[in-house]
This record gives C-alpha cells, structure tokens and sequence, in this order.
C-alpha cells in the first residue's frame, strides 16, 4: 500500500470520526439550512406580489387565531384523558398552560420536539413520576399526528392519479400505516420485549428496566377503548378546527374555492409538516401550502401569503406561552426554583430533556 493512499484511508477514517462526533449539530445545521432556503422560496413568492399582501382583509385573521387557540385547548384536554387514565393530579388549568408553554419552546428551540420535552419534564416535576408523564406526552403528540396522516392517507385515496406525485402519496400512507402499527403495538406491549433483549444485548441492560415503567405506562393510557375513541374524536375536532381557521385566512387573501378541494389539500399539506427536514417544519409547512393549494387553483403568492400568516398565529401561541412561563417564573419561591417539586431529580430532567 503506498503512503499516499494510506494517508487518504487515514484521513477518510478521521473525517468519519469527526462526523459522527458532531452528527446530531450537524444535523440541526442541515435543517437550519433546509428551512432558510425553503422560507427564502416563499418570500421570493410574496415579494414578487407584493399588492397580495397589501389586499388581505385584515378583520378576519383575529377570528382565525381564536380558532387556533380553540384547538389547542382542545389538545390540552385531550392530553389530560392520559393524564387521568394514570391518575396524575393535574388540573386542566396547568395542563392548558404547559400546553402554551410547550409552543413557546417549540418555537424558541432549535428542534421540533423541544416543547413536548418541556410538556414532560413540567408533569414529571409536578407529580414525580415520570414514565407516566413522558408516556402522557408522548401518546398525545403522536395519537394526533396518528389523525393527521390518517385525514391524508384518506383524502389521497380519492385523488385523481397522477395529481400529487405518487412518492408522497405512498409515504403518506406509510406514515398512516406504521403510526397504527406502533399504537397497537405499545398498547399491547409487543414491542418491549424485542427491545429488552437487544439492549440486553448490546450492553444497554441498565435502561431495560426504565424501559419497563415506560412500556406499562403505555399500555396503562392505551388500555381503554372508550378513551381512545374520545382521543381520535379530540384529535379530529383540533384539526377541523385549525381547518376552518386556514380557510378564514385563505378568504381573507384570495377568492374561496370549494371545500371539497380545499380539505383534501390541507390534510396532505399538513401532513408534509411531519417530515422532519426541517426546525418546527419552517419552510416545509409554507411550502407544502404553495405546492398544494396551488393544485386547485390557488396563486403561488396568495398561498404564500396564507402560509405566512398562518405561521405568524403560531407564533401568537409562542407568545401566548412566553407569557404563561414569565408568570410562572415570577411566582415561584427561591426554594422552588431551586428544587423540582416531587421526588424529580436535576439528572432526570436533563435525561427527559436530551430524550
């Protein structure tokens, strides 16, 4: 082997290293990097239009907004049927405001999951148990991402072929299928034992028994169908209630157009929010509306323009959260911002934090 190709191998083997030690800013970089390109797309659209901005009718946005909060009040009590089902003591008021909180975090954090993990670390301080916090959180976020990709799924089943491409068609329908899969899966417990063994087996034995207390708190939430059917009926309420808020702000901009195209392209819209390429699906989202909004006919600066808005009502709930958290940091006692509440220690936050 000559010197130079050894030197090569070296230095691919020292960049792998050095890769895989920065993986995870890598990563954040890399969709830092997809949503200001993708959010730069959407701009240029709006900018080249500028008299779309200057049309909208101004008076309909603060109704589309209330609506959006309705639907998150209606996820903070769909939240709290999981939170029962355990029996954590927590009020609908606390849980509505962490909720809020939640979205502050989201939107403030460099990662689409940072506000749950605020949901979780907040539960878990105030009742002490927190397998049965995280599980709360985790069951709720994803039983109503699990509604999302079902609306697509559904609605993509009577497209006119060939009208959306079909890769995103097919991942729609995996999203569907796999997210169902993995609900029937934790509430029956299957997928512990399979986990176990490969943690066992890899050297990773001292998490089995965490992963215990988290796979009975699943099934413990997952247990009873009356619950479940309120969870899927919660969930549908919060997205036809966000639905009806888009439309608003889509007559607002531009002409309607009938619902029966509208429904279909939101529900595919907003699930093209769940790939995760981008921080708290900025750009994606916007673009999403752009490209399906404008298969009924709907102008690229138009959509652009309801994206935006849509996307600044989100961040009205950040700000909504921003300051249900400075209320709460002004009302804690030194000795309470010094120590969680319950028997929650620093390391299992930080651990709740990092998962």
């Amino acid at each position: 082997m000559s010197d130079s190709t050894a030197r090569s191998r070296s230095l691919s083997r020292a960049l792998l290293a050095w890769a895989r030690r920065r993986r995870d800013r890598l990563l954040m970089w890399l969709r830092l990097i997809v949503a200001a390109v993708l959010m730069a797309f959407v701009l240029s659209l709006v900018a080249n239009d500028a008299e779309q901005l200057r049309s909208v009718n101004w008076s309909m946005i603060p109704l589309a907004w209330l609506l959006t909060l309705l639907s998150t009040t209606v996820k903070a009590y769909r939240w709290g049927l999981f939170v029962r089902e355990s029996g954590l003591e927590l009020p609908f008021r606390r849980l509505l405001g962490t909720y809020f909180v939640g979205a502050f975090f989201s939107t403030v954090l460099p990662t689409s999951v940072g506000g749950d993990a605020v949901r979780a670390v907040d539960a878990a301080a105030a009742t002490g148990r927190r397998a049965d916090a995280t599980s709360s959180v985790l069951l709720e976020r994803g039983i109503g991402l699990l509604t999302v990709a079902g609306a697509g799924s559904l609605f993509a089943l009577f497209l006119e072929p060939g009208r959306v491409p079909l890769p995103f068609v097919l991942l729609v329908h995996a999203l569907f299928v796999g997210g169902l899969a993995g609900v029937i899966m934790l509430r029956q417990g299957w997928l512990f034992g399979p986990v176990a063994a490969l943690a066992e087996r890899v050297g990773l034995g001292r998490l089995v028994e965490k992963g215990r207390h988290l796979q009975h708190a699943f099934t413990e939430q997952l247990h009873s169908p009356a619950v479940l059917g309120q969870v899927v009926l919660l969930s549908m309420l919060a997205n036809a209630l966000t639905m009806i808020a888009t439309y608003l702000v889509l007559v607002a901009v531009t002409d309607p157009i009938p619902a029966s195209g509208f429904v279909p392209m939101i529900a595919l819209a907003t699930t093209a929010e769940l790939i995760p390429i981008s921080i708290a699906a900025l750009g994606v989202k916007e673009s999403a509306y752009v490209f399906f909004l404008g298969l009924v006919g709907v102008s690229s600066s138009a959509a652009g323009v309801i994206a935006i808005i849509m996307r600044v009502l989100t961040w009205g709930h950040a700000f909504v959260g921003g300051l249900v958290f400075l209320t709460r940091t002004l009302r804690r006692t030194p000795a309470e911002a010094a120590v969680p509440a319950g028997p929650v220690d620093r390391s299992g936050i930080k651990r709740i934090k990092d998962g």
